[in-house]
This record gives structure tokens, sequence and C-alpha cells, in this order.
């Protein structure tokens, strides 16, 4: 909640403005009406996690906080809940010790994306109303969610933007009851024109472990789309409706056979899409020409992480996948290259290991050739919100993947930093450029480029800029010094607190060669922090999933599950944990 002027990132300044909105948003959703359960945790969580972007956008409108909400939100609860030990929205709740667990993503991520699907398919005007009347009439009170869709379903039969027939409990019910979301085929016939829609649950699991479709779920989807022919990216109310139906044919659509077709406008429908392949071949198409932005920059964001985790699921093949993304050679928008960098980070961590990572590293290095050019390594005073965290990210991997350029400049600075005078209070270096100077001058560096990047995390009192050290000590590739890291972390009156010991674990585990370090501490010394953290089974679990982070054959899974399981019987959300492991990794049998 703290915040610096010329030493916090413009990232920690946005943080505090959604933290603050999202408290605001409390005063309405959990204390003038409260849930009457925790069954409904999500009527509180979900709707301040959207009201929170809303409110950022009313007042800095240039940040593009609605835009943003997709690649943060949207697309970053979708990993969670493509597994199957994922859960519904609404979750009963019998005893004391399950209510933390429901204090996840799922409440706050997926409650917040479907309530912008609400936003729009009833329209912002009539949502609105609704929830006005919702709010008025059970003003200090408690509350379920049917006592939601009553109003809104009041209101949209006044304003008939939905049958009179159909109620939004009988929509909603199928998002907040049932557990996943789907992902939706668009299979074409070419020939007459028609498009068939067809829906099934979107799980990243082996595809031996297929369940029949009528195990699987069905959800009331609005569907929205746009063609080559229409371009029509604003409007985002539902022309046809999946009820609840396997498949649908749409015989009215207004594109031509020769041209693309794209659906989930502005993806404000919480679902996936796929192609048949001769849709996807003309999207591709279209993304590799100069007029690519006709296709909506957050349209855009949505082609690559489908094309990608569709292909992560084995729906999709990797071939097209990465034609889609092969457009980014000439993106500058920070929602397509967030969504990329997402899907991007898996891949790395799966590939590093194999003897085919370089041509990855390469074909990367392509892709941020261009939009490395245009961000540059100055940041400028003026430049837009999303410009900065574009030119972070991009800054982070073209560093990483030693792009020579980009390191000479970060090495650069931070010797210009070491040579300033009383540099605990003297930093030149830009605040957004901390994060991409700080690691990759460790990285490259020795001995005291860390131990100078450690004294100053011991002498700064500001929390933002003590995190960004912290996490940077980490990229160090001197395996003492890690595991000597390590160690000061689970240590009492080392200058790291205790709370912090699972950045540490997190930050070495993302270094490659602080993977393998992470899980042998973990499994080496696992005594020792049972009895520093004592209780705090969190702590402990967040520790595991850092040191599991780098698996990615099946021997690996196999190391791991012997190690674990003899001393984490007791954990279910270990288990859970390992579950997810299983059906992610890229077997290298």
């Amino acid at each position: 909640m703290l915040y610096q002027e010329g030493i916090s990132t413009r990232g920690s300044k946005q943080r505090v403005g959604v933290v603050v909105s999202h408290e605001l948003a409390h005063q309405w959703f959990g204390n003038l009406v409260t849930p009457s359960w925790w069954t409904d945790l999500w009527l509180n969580e979900g709707f301040a996690s959207y009201i929170e972007y809303i409110g950022m956008d009313a007042v800095e409108p240039t940040w593009k906080a609605l835009e943003q909400f997709v690649v943060h939100e949207l697309q970053n609860v979708f990993s969670l809940d493509a597994l199957e030990s994922s859960h519904p929205i609404s979750i009963e709740v019998g005893h004391p010790d399950e209510i933390g667990e429901i204090f996840d993503k799922i409440s706050y991520g997926k409650g917040a994306s479907i309530i912008r699907m609400m936003d729009h398919f009833l329209t912002t005007e009539v949502f609105k109303r609704g929830l006005t009347n919702y709010l008025n009439s059970k003003a200090y009170q408690s509350a379920e969610q049917n006592d939601l869709w009553c109003a809104l379903t009041k209101q949209a039969h006044k304003d008939k933007v939905l049958d009179p027939s159909v109620t939004v409990k009988e929509i909603m019910d199928t998002w907040t009851l049932q557990t996943g979301f789907p992902v939706v085929t668009v299979t074409r016939n070419y020939n007459n024109n028609s498009i068939t829609l067809t829906q099934e649950r979107f799980l990243l699991r082996n595809s031996g472990t297929m369940v029949t479709s009528d195990a699987e779920p069905l959800w009331w989807i609005p569907i929205t789309y746009t063609s080559e022919k229409q371009l029509n990216f604003t409007n985002t109310r539902p022309t046809k409706w999946m009820k609840a139906e396997r498949s649908i044919i749409l015989n009215d659509i207004d594109a031509d056979p020769t041209q693309w077709v794209l659906f989930n406008v502005q993806e404000t429908g919480y679902y996936r899409v796929n192609y048949d392949r001769a849709n996807w071949q003309m999207i591709i198409k279209q993304l590799n020409k100069q007029s690519f932005k006709d296709i909506s920059t957050i349209n855009r964001a949505q082609l690559i992480d489908d094309a990608l985790n569709l292909a992560k699921a084995g729906k999709l093949d990797y071939t097209i996948a990465f034609d889609v993304t092969s457009y980014l050679a000439h993106e500058i928008e920070y929602l397509p290259w967030r969504a990329a960098f997402t899907d991007i980070d898996y891949l790395n961590d799966m590939l590093i290991k194999t003897q085919g990572y370089d041509k990855f590293r390469v074909y990367i290095l392509k892709l941020l050739d261009n939009v490395y050019k245009q961000v540059g390594f100055i940041d400028k005073v003026g430049d837009p919100q999303l410009t900065v965290f574009t030119r972070i990210d991009v800054l982070n991997w073209a560093c990483d993947f030693d792009h020579e350029d980009c390191v000479m400049n970060a090495v650069q600075q931070f010797k210009n930093w070491r040579n300033t005078p009383n540099p605990d209070v003297n930093n030149p270096i830009s605040p957004n450029l901390k994060s991409v100077v700080y690691c990759t001058a460790i990285r490259v560096g020795g001995q005291s480029e860390w131990e100078f990047a450690w004294q100053r995390y011991r002498g700064t009192n500001v929390g933002s800029e003590k995190d960004l050290l912290l996490q940077s000590l980490a990229c160090t590739r001197e395996i003492w010094l890690l595991n000597r890291f390590l160690d000061w972390a689970v240590t009492e009156n080392s200058g790291i607190r205790k709370q912090d010991a699972t950045r540490v674990f997190g930050s070495v585990s993302s270094n490659i060669v602080g993977q393998p370090l992470t899980f042998n501490y973990f499994r080496n010394k696992w005594t020792h922090l049972r009895e520093y953290f004592g209780t705090s089974l969190s702590t402990v679990n967040n520790i595991i999933k850092s040191a599991t982070r780098g698996i990615s054959t099946s021997y690996e899974l196999r190391d791991v599950s012997q190690a674990v399981l003899v001393r984490l019987v007791f954990s279910k959300k270990f288990k859970a944990s390992l579950k997810k492991k299983k059906k992610m990794f890229i077997s290298k049998k």
C-alpha cells in the first residue's frame, strides 16, 4: 500500500490504486449487503475484483484498466479453472477450516470475469439498474446469489434484453454451480456458409483420461462474433445463445466463405474458442498483414492465449499455435505481448532442458527484435502506462535470453549505480527499469554485484524496493550464493522476514540454476522447514509449489512423488498441486 515517487515503479502505483479501489467496492459488496453464508463469498470478492477496474478506469482512464482486466484477471484464472481439481464459484462450506480455502482465484478472478460477462450480455445500462435495485432492496441485510439473479432478471425483462421465458438464474447457475468453463469449437461449412458451434469443458489433461460427453457439463453461452467483412468489435451483445446444449448450427452468418470469422468479441464471454484449420489459417493471414490491427487489441491477445492453450491441451496443433504468434514480430501493443509472455513462460520451463531449446530461444528473440527497438531502454516520463508495461516485459525477456544490447545497457546502468556516492539514497536507475537492470546485472555478475544488492536490500525502508531487490538477488547463477540465500530465508535475524521466505523460494525456483536447488533444499531440510514455519501450512505449501515448478518430465514427476508424498500425506492442498503437475507436464518418455 506504500508508494514513493521516484523510487516505486508504475506497476506499484497501479497496484496501490487497484487495492484501494477494491476495498472501496466492499463498502457496497460486503458491507452494505453481506452474503448470507460463505457459499456466496464470490458476491463479495468477485464484485470487488471487477469494480476495482471500473473505479480505476474512472480515475485514470489513460491506464486502460478495463482492457488490462482481460490479461490480468480473465486469462489468468483460466489456467487454474482448466484443471480437474478446480471447484465451482459457489461452493458449500460446512467447516471453519474450509473457509480459508475459498479465498482463491476462482472466487476473485472467475467471479469478476462472469460478472463482466453479465455486464456485456445484459448491457451496462441494464446491469447497473438491476444492480442498483439489488443493493437498495437488500441494504443492511444479508443476501444470496438468487437475490441478485432475481433483481437482474426483473430489470432485463423490463428493458427487454432477455426473452421473457429466460431468467438470469437459468443462465448464471451454469457458471456458478458447475466447475470449469467451456471451449466453443467453430466448424464452418464452406459450401453452404453455415457454422456449427460445439461446446465441451476445457481441460488441461492427458487425452487418455477423457470422460464421456454425457458426463460433461453444459453452459448457457452468450455467442458474439464478427467477421472480416464486418470488422465490428464494439457490439458485445450476444447474437445467439448456446442454451446449455452440446451444439447449434448457425445459418445466418454474415461472412464470406473466403474470409475469417472470429467469436467471443472483446473476450467478454468466459470461454475459449477453437476453429477449423481453414479459419485459423485465414486469421493467421490477417494477423500477418499490415492491417492486422483490424482485429481489436483484446481479440489479438485472445487469439494468442487461446491458440497456445488449446495446443497445450492437445486440441490444436502447435504448428498453428506458433503460426498465430508469428505476427508478434510487428506487434507493439501491451495486451497481445502480455498474453504471449504468460504462455511463453510455460513453454520456456518445459523446453529449457531439451536439445531444441536454442531454436525456441532464437525464435522468441526474432519476435522481440522490432518491439525492442520500438520501446527502447530509455524510460520516458510521459510514456503511457501500457507502453511502460510493454517495455518492462520486453526488456526482461530480451535480457533473460541474452539479447546483446539489452544486457549491455543493464550492466552499465547497474555499474553506474555502484559508482554513485551514497547509493542507498542516490539511485540513477529509472524505477521502471530496476527489475531488468538488477536481475540482469546480478545474473551475469558475481559475488560483488550480489553483495552490493544485498546491502541495498538491508538499507532501504521502501517496501516495493525491498521486494524488487529480494527477487533480483535470486537471479544469480552462482550456486553457493543461491544456497546461502535459501538458508538465510529460513534463518532468524538474517535480514529476511519470515513472511518473505516464500518469495525467496519462488524467485530462486524461477532461475534455471535454482530449480533443482530449491527442490533439493525442500527434500533435505524438510524438518527444519516444518520447525521454522510451524503451523503455517499455507507457507509450506507455497514453498512446495515453488520447489516443484521445474517439473517437465515423467522421471522428474516420479522423483517428486517419491520424495514428497512420504512427507505430506496430511496436506490436501499439496495433493491438488501434484495432481495439477500430472496434467500439465510434457512427457519426454
